[in-house]
């Protein structure tokens, strides 16, 4: 895995070069899902995606940070409450529904 620079390195890129700070976010978060299990792949791609597209949005460096930590609190509290509260997160099922065409519609209706 490529090794993180310095603190002073990445606040130099910052200022002084943020299409290669960029880059290397970039790298860096495709060798995590490339290590990552095969289970886990798709929901860090998705949520890769989320991220750079609220991150596109953002015109400030501030902002960046707090959509990252705003996303990062609410993951940890999600996580909070299936440890504190396990059963209830089990409880979630899903219910569901049965879509039909509109074709086996009619035929039902006019069956009756």
């Amino acid at each position: 895995m490529t090794e993180l620079p310095s603190f002073d390195r990445l606040l130099w890129l910052a200022e002084n070069d943020p299409k290669e700070l960029d880059a290397l976010q970039k790298k860096l978060n495709q060798q995590v899902i490339d290590e990552s299990a095969a289970t886990s792949k798709p929901k860090l791609i998705s949520l890769l995606d989320h991220l750079e597209k609220k991150l596109s949005l953002c015109k400030t460096p501030y902002q960046r940070y707090h959509v990252v930590s705003n996303m990062m609190y609410q993951k940890l509290s999600s996580l909070n409450d299936v440890l504190n509260h396990p059963d209830e997160f089990y409880q979630h099922k899903a219910k569901v529904l049965r879509f039909t065409s509109t074709e086996q519609n009619a035929e039902t209706k006019t069956a009756r």
